[in-house]
């Protein structure tokens, strides 16, 4: 999943806010931190600048900068949730999921229930392969916004992982159908619910079902392709799908 949403706000985002927003969203990260150098002299307490300047930072791989921007937000702002996921979310990106974990638990304690919290917990206890302490997370997450992208692919992601195919599946289709999809998860959520259906494909036919494997084995190929529309340089997808071509379907 991405960094927590960059939305804390209760105050009034400041001048530039917008334009360097829009400029992350569009990948031109150096740019974004460029506008918010422009006014960050006169904003040093907005939580809007630190936020979204520490998720540029982490999208151009300096962790240090990120992590320093989201350590002075939690002394400006030591009871708001938003620096902890933010912060949580960067340690899980480098692979430090005690860190994330320990962040993310004492967020909860110090700011209350929030579902960017109980979405990094429970990414962070997903990346240490700790599942049921993950799904328990996404069960608090889910009772916040039952609706929620995040919450439901990641469910579908820790089904795939303990091998339950037909619930991955399930769980992936219900993320697909929510309205709003955000569109830089839907080349994984693609090449996951091929996986899923490959899987599935692979264990009729060892059933010898070979007529219910090759159409789950096509609809694998569907979704390895639409992976490949919005990415087409995307070698996980491109790998799957030559394998499931490379049968007789």
């Amino acid at each position: 999943m991405p960094l927590p949403a960059l939305q804390a706000q209760d105050a009034e985002a400041p001048e530039g806010y917008d334009q360097a927003l829009s400029s992350f969203r569009s990948g031109r990260y150096e740019e974004s931190l460029q506008t918010i150098r422009g006014v960050f002299d006169n904003n040093r307490s907005s939580m809007h600048l630190r936020l979204l300047a520490a998720a540029n930072y982490a999208a151009l791989g300096d962790y240090d900068s990120a992590v320093a921007h989201m350590q002075y937000a939690m002394k400006d702002h030591p009871n708001r949730a938003e620096p902890r996921a933010m912060l949580a979310g960067i340690f899980r990106r480098q692979g430090r999921t005690d860190q994330a974990i320990r962040i993310a638990q004492t967020g909860l304690r110090q700011a209350g229930d929030n579902l960017d919290l109980r979405l990094e917990l429970a990414a962070a206890y997903y990346a240490a392969n700790r599942l049921t302490e993950a799904r328990a997370q996404l069960e608090r997450a889910l009772a916040l916004d039952a609706q929620n992208f995040h919450a439901i692919y990641l469910d579908g992601m820790i089904f795939l992982r303990q091998a339950r195919y037909d619930n991955a599946r399930f769980r992936f289709m219900n993320a697909l159908n929510l309205e709003q999809l955000p569109r830089a998860d839907l080349v994984g959520l693609y090449v996951n619910m091929g996986f899923a259906l490959e899987r599935l494909g692979d264990a009729a036919l060892e059933e010898g079902q070979r007529g219910q494997a090759v159409s789950q084995w096509r609809e694998a190929v569907r979704y390895y392709q639409y992976a490949l529309r919005l990415d087409p340089q995307n070698g996980q997808a491109r790998e799957n799908l030559n394998r499931v071509e490379a049968r007789e379907i």
